[in-house]
């Protein structure tokens, strides 16, 4: 059964009115690559382009149409990463490289800048690279070769100083200035926050983290750095709680509407509402239906009537198995014939397993939850009550005949569960419940049942 068919670039299509067409030329001395490929980047979607092959003159020739300002990455004909350059106001340009990191630049100034800039953090991160090599070797002679890098990164961190105010609207100053962030001096003790204190510097950092944000210039929406940053602030800075996270994401939007970034804030929407459901957690699912209650009549401009319509039912279903929501009555058999359901199970709780005997994965959470079961069932008080979806009962049958699983194994098909509200279009799929056969969790990874069972049993005490 296929996943909800979300277009993911379909939220992107209103930013290209500023996309525009570039010719470049590549020298790359002393490389054997015939080809490249330009790797483009959409927030935390890339996209690779056709390949350019090598002119008799050993350059590359290459034409981009319809590209938006941003940061672009050059692969080698095995696509691996090569060097970064920037798309600006030039149209029209070249680029020579060296095996030595220089670079020279005809016809752009924002790339000679954002060359001279990479070539030095290059410098930078080799000495950074080698220091720690060494102290790996010679751990005795860690001050010493400190000592000598310490002059290093201090000369970079005046470089990097320096060039943000000589070169203010370059794309690397940009990005330097929205990741830039002033903390109160009384957070910190000897270099380090304070013990005492780091719950309330975090909650500083995300309320502040925004404040030198330039909203208004989207080059590090089309880069890398915009995605990771913004990661952070979701999954680092904020509680790790989905109704935690939806007021993070809520006050990002506010914040860039605000500060003359709809682009930024539609972004955000549109990657969540793209995403959300292919990531078969509650955690995700949480937001992804408060996504589609609170923004999906902001995005109606960029999707079809046809794909609102899908967010809409899509949610529907997946917010009767949410935490806190009743699972329904199964009345399923098993392979000898006997009917099982799944509220006579009078357990603390019940692990509900949807897997496939011919899913790797699957065997994976198979074999742990038979640890599980077997050093644990009576401490948690659970039961297991699974569904292979196999779509060979005769295969389906065997495995069960081979394993002998101590807990309820019965089997079952897509269609057969429809009619409990399941949407089962992947496996394996696990539900925690408790007594009620309320859920609980919901997941796909086995990591999480344990650690599920444990902290509702320690909350319960």
């Amino acid at each position: 059964m296929k996943k909800i068919l979300i277009l993911c670039l379909a939220f992107l299509a209103c930013f290209f009115a500023k996309a525009q067409d570039y010719e470049i030329d590549f020298f790359i001395h002393d490389d054997e690559n015939d080809t490249i490929y330009i790797n483009a980047f959409r927030g935390a979607i890339t996209e690779l382009s056709e390949p350019f092959l090598k002119q008799k003159d050993g350059s590359f020739h290459v034409v981009l149409k319809d590209y938006p300002e941003g940061m672009y990455m050059m692969k080698d004909s095995e696509k691996r990463d090569m060097f970064s350059f920037v798309l600006g106001k030039s149209k029209k340009f070249s680029i020579e490289i060296y095996n030595t990191g220089e670079a020279y630049v005809k016809g752009c100034a924002e790339n000679d800048a954002y060359m001279l800039y990479q070539m030095e953090n290059k410098k930078a991160q080799y000495a950074m690279y080698y220091y720690r090599l060494e102290v790996q070797k010679s751990p005795e002679l860690k001050d010493s070769l400190y000592a000598v890098l310490d002059p290093q990164l201090k000369a970079f961190d005046k470089f990097q100083k320096d060039f943000v105010r000589d070169y203010p609207d370059n794309f690397i100053s940009v990005v330097f200035n929205n990741m830039n962030q002033t903390v109160p001096a009384y957070f910190f003790e000897d270099n380090k926050v304070k013990a005492s204190m780091e719950r309330q510097y975090t909650y500083y950092l995300r309320k502040h983290y925004w404040d030198n944000y330039n909203f208004k210039d989207i080059r590090p929406l089309y880069s890398p750095y915009f995605f990771k940053q913004f990661k952070n602030y979701v999954s680092e800075l904020t509680e790790g709680y989905a109704d935690s996270a939806c007021v993070a994401i809520d006050d990002f939007i506010a914040i860039a509407d605000k500060n003359g970034g709809r682009e930024y804030a539609d972004y955000v929407i549109g990657w969540y509402l793209s995403n959300m459901p292919n990531m078969p957690f509650s955690y995700n699912e949480i937001i992804y239906t408060y996504m589609v209650k609170k923004y999906l009549k902001r995005a109606s401009y960029y999707l079809s009537p046809k794909d609102i319509e899908v967010h809409k039912a899509y949610a529907e279903r997946v917010s009767c198995f949410l935490p806190g929501k009743q699972m329904p009555n199964l009345v399923l058999t098993d392979f000898e014939g006997r009917e099982h359901k799944l509220y006579s199970l009078n357990n603390d709780y019940v692990v509900l397993f949807f897997f496939s005997s011919t899913c790797e994965n699957c065997h994976k959470n198979l074999d742990v939850l038979k640890d599980l079961y077997k050093m644990n069932k009576d401490y948690y008080d659970f039961e297991i009550f699974s569904i292979d979806l196999e779509d060979d009962e005769a295969v389906a049958k065997a495995h069960y005949e081979v394993e002998k699983y101590p807990w309820i194994v019965t089997h079952s098909s897509v269609d057969e569960l429809r009619p409990y509200g399941f949407i089962l279009d992947h496996t394996p799929e696990l539900y925690i419940l408790d007594k009620s056969k309320k859920v609980i969790n919901k997941t796909p990874m086995y990591e999480q049942v344990e650690k599920t069972l444990d902290a509702v049993k320690r909350i319960s005490k």
